[in-house]
């Protein structure tokens, strides 16, 4: 089976990794491994402060809790998204508010969000749908205008770059995941990125139970969302390869693009001239007047041993938060086509070329 995706451990990342366990540096509370990976990410995307987490949900719950919004808050989002960021926004109290698709980049509509502003939307987060930048200037219109803080879900886009800056430099505070199948890994984990002193504080003092002083008297109610140090070891030696990591996904999105192109019910995903598409996984859209639909595609290519996975299925539509969206949120017709005709094809960091050409020629088998 050719996979979605496996993760690449390289030598270099296990040498890491027994350095920290010769050390006795095993959870989140000793060694330098947890400061090193921070103050190397921290610089990597350009802002002042990283903080470790246990997860990327973890780190986007962080980020919406330590905002001390008022509870039940509205809180737009993208509505193609994992539900681990829907569910960061529910489990503060907090209200979820989706906006559909935008079809030419699937990321977030911008000019659909406006209109779901009201007097308690107090946020938004912005999600870079697999590695492709949010368009910022609108949403930083839109935060100064209504005085809104901005979250960047950048779980999917560790590297890519809006205008010359790195995507989670842009909000308030930016969320990475590290699970197994991003850019890098550390096997589970995650960081709040943030210029904000104050929020950088709240952080590191709420995901580790509160603990001030007098040690075992708290003074909050805080989380054990810590980072272990051999994670951080992992993720500090993965990051030290990570525009390599960039170069190969760009590589293998643009070998994808020139194989399957002239297949004119295929939408691909687009990259402008100003932005880094990181191609985290490479997507496809299957378009309307196709008569090859997409379970097709998926049963074809699951027969020749080729694995394959469809886009998010729409936070406005998720069974589990019917009773929390609001019923006059209108639904999200490019969302709900995006789950309903997208998917995405290995793309694993060391996928071979023959691999590429074998998953596309058996594309092209359905649509001669």
């Amino acid at each position: 089976m050719i996979p979605v995706f496996k993760p690449k451990i390289t030598n270099r990342d296990i040498n890491s990794i027994k350095k920290s366990l010769n050390k006795n540096e095993i959870s989140g509370s000793f060694g330098k491994s947890i400061n090193d990976f921070e103050e190397n990410f921290s610089k990597y995307i350009g802002t002042k402060y990283a903080i470790t987490t246990s997860s990327g949900t973890t780190a986007l719950h962080l980020a919406i809790d330590i905002l001390k919004l008022p509870k039940k808050s509205e809180i737009i989002l993208s509505s193609c998204t994992n539900i681990a960021t829907a569910l960061s926004i529910v489990h503060n109290g907090h209200v979820p508010i989706p906006v559909d698709s935008d079809i030419n980049t699937w990321n977030i509509d911008i000019n659909k969000i406006e209109k779901l502003i009201t007097r308690k939307t107090k946020a938004i987060i912005i999600v870079h749908f697999l590695g492709k930048p949010v368009e910022f200037e609108k949403i930083l219109y839109l935060k100064k205008k209504y005085n809104l803080k901005i979250i960047e879900d950048a779980a999917e886009a560790h590297g890519a770059i809006y205008k010359k800056k790195k995507v989670g430099s842009l909000g308030d505070l930016s969320c990475f995941s590290f699970y197994a199948n991003k850019i890098i890994t550390s096997g589970e984990g995650g960081m709040i990125c943030t210029n904000n002193k104050t929020y950088k504080n709240r952080i590191q003092l709420y995901k580790n139970l509160g603990f001030t002083t007098p040690r075992f008297k708290h003074f909050i109610n805080g989380y054990n969302f810590r980072m272990t140090a051999i994670q951080a070891a992992l993720g500090n030696s993965q990051l030290s390869n990570i525009e390599k990591i960039i170069k190969i996904k760009i590589k293998i999105a643009k070998n994808y693009i020139k194989n399957l192109k002239n297949i004119p019910e295929l939408e691909m995903p687009k990259c402008e001239d100003y932005e880094r598409n990181v191609y985290w996984q490479f997507g496809l859209l299957i378009k309307d007047n196709s008569k090859i639909k997409k379970n097709k595609i998926i049963n074809h290519l699951k027969k020749n041993k080729i694995d394959t996975r469809s886009f998010f299925f729409s936070i406005r539509n998720q069974p589990s938060l019917k009773k929390v969206i609001p019923r006059n949120i209108p639904d999200t017709p490019i969302s709900n086509k995006l789950w309903k005709q997208g998917l995405y094809l290995p793309s694993s960091h060391d996928i071979k070329n023959s691999e590429i050409n074998f998953v596309c020629d058996k594309i092209k088998e359905l649509f001669k």
